[in-house]
């Protein structure tokens, strides 16, 4: 499998938590951008080349139109071999959708929607800055409902400020009852450089401690398999049929090209990130100047490491044979003993040459990742 990513710059306002790449208050700059973006497809030397899925993410890549997200696609689709039935998500923020928007991207070949609700609660919502209501997630569903969209996403974060864990499964009982096909639940990460981050730094935020935010952590995992869903990756959830095949790509270490500003792609092997501001992301691509921030091409151990890293986030865990016969290296014996000792710490399973996390393992994944790269 491989994907295409395509980054949407551009939000309304900039979350107090988002470490994405995203500015507000830049109109002026999308006309230029949206130029720019159209240049970059049009001159990758991967033309012809089949992807399975598309992904726009951002940012908010609804902050554009209908019309302007349906050319971007169709000029993908005259430019790369993207079959008929693949995926093609688009992320929306529900307060800046409506019916019509969501019809022409149906209509444009969009067949997945990813919402970005965060919380059910107004003042949990306000405290994110997120600029929409509950009122407009449940409009914004049905509204991608009545487009036509039948694989719908709902993205909500637990371990909020001030949030305890009763009102997190109000939220959680919530999103399942719009009955979307799939879940993303994320733990709130506080990255440097946010105002939330600096915020906690002054002792200003004051966040749900260690055991409450396991306990809403296992309360996801337990009222989504009541209502049907299936755990298929440390932080996703989709009733059977529904995983996201395009973040697939990515915990399978798989091939994806990225386009627009702080864009990632891998490809044979190498991975480099577009510059990532939107006006010297414009100035290259008009001045005819490289794109690329940095670059790097991980092989032998380094890139198994990578590999195990992130297909141990999915449930179904990694096939050490079929490792070995991608890589070309002895995986099973070169990595027995810390094999040996994640599986005693009950972190790790085996079932032959597969190899897993454990339920208590998902909450120790990057101890688990960081013993296969000192190795």
């Amino acid at each position: 499998m491989q994907g295409i990513y395509i980054h949407i710059p551009f939000c309304h306002r900039k979350c107090g938590y988002c470490d994405f790449n995203s500015y507000a208050r830049l109109d002026a700059l999308v006309a230029p951008f949206v130029d720019a973006l159209h240049r970059e497809i049009e001159q990758s030397p991967y033309a012809g080349a089949h992807f399975d899925t598309v992904f726009f993410g951002g940012g908010t890549p609804t902050y554009l139109d209908g019309a302007t997200l349906a050319g971007i696609l169709e000029h993908l689709t005259r430019r790369f071999a993207i079959p008929s039935d693949a995926e093609i998500t688009c992320e929306a923020n529900p307060g800046s959708v409506s019916l019509e928007q969501l019809r022409t991207l149906r209509q444009a070949g969009f067949n997945r929607l990813s919402f970005g609700v965060q919380s059910f609660h107004p003042d949990e919502l306000r405290r994110m800055e997120r600029i929409h209501t509950p009122e407009e997630v449940v409009q914004s569903v049905a509204w991608a409902r009545a487009a036509g969209f039948t694989n719908l996403n709902l993205d909500l974060i637990f371990a909020l400020p001030q949030q305890t864990l009763e009102r997190w499964a109000a939220s959680l009982q919530q999103a399942i009852a719009l009955q979307p096909e799939h879940l993303s639940l994320y733990a709130l990460m506080l990255e440097p450089n946010t105002r939330f981050y600096h915020l906690y730094q002054k002792g200003k935020l004051r966040l749900p401690d260690d055991e409450t935010q396991v306990a809403m952590y296992r309360l996801a995992q337990q009222r989504t398999a009541q209502a049907g869903y299936q755990q298929y990756e440390i932080s996703n959830y989709a009733l059977p049929g529904y995983e996201c095949q395009h973040n697939l790509v990515y915990w399978r270490n798989a091939p994806y090209l990225g386009f627009g500003p702080g864009a990632v792609s891998y490809m044979e092997g190498r991975r480099w990130t577009n510059i990532k501001h939107p006006r010297e992301y414009i100035r290259r691509v008009q001045a005819g100047e490289p794109l690329e921030l940095e670059w790097e091409r991980l092989t032998g151990w380094d890139a198994v490491a990578e590999t195990l890293m992130l297909g141990l986030r999915m449930r179904a865990g990694v096939d050490l044979a079929v490792l070995e016969t991608r890589f070309g290296l002895p995986i099973r014996a070169h990595y027995a003993p810390v094999l040996g000792q994640l599986t005693q710490r009950d972190w790790l399973e085996r079932d032959g040459d597969i190899i897993r996390l454990t339920d208590k393992g998902l909450l120790w994944h990057s101890e688990v990742a960081l013993a296969f790269f000192e190795k």
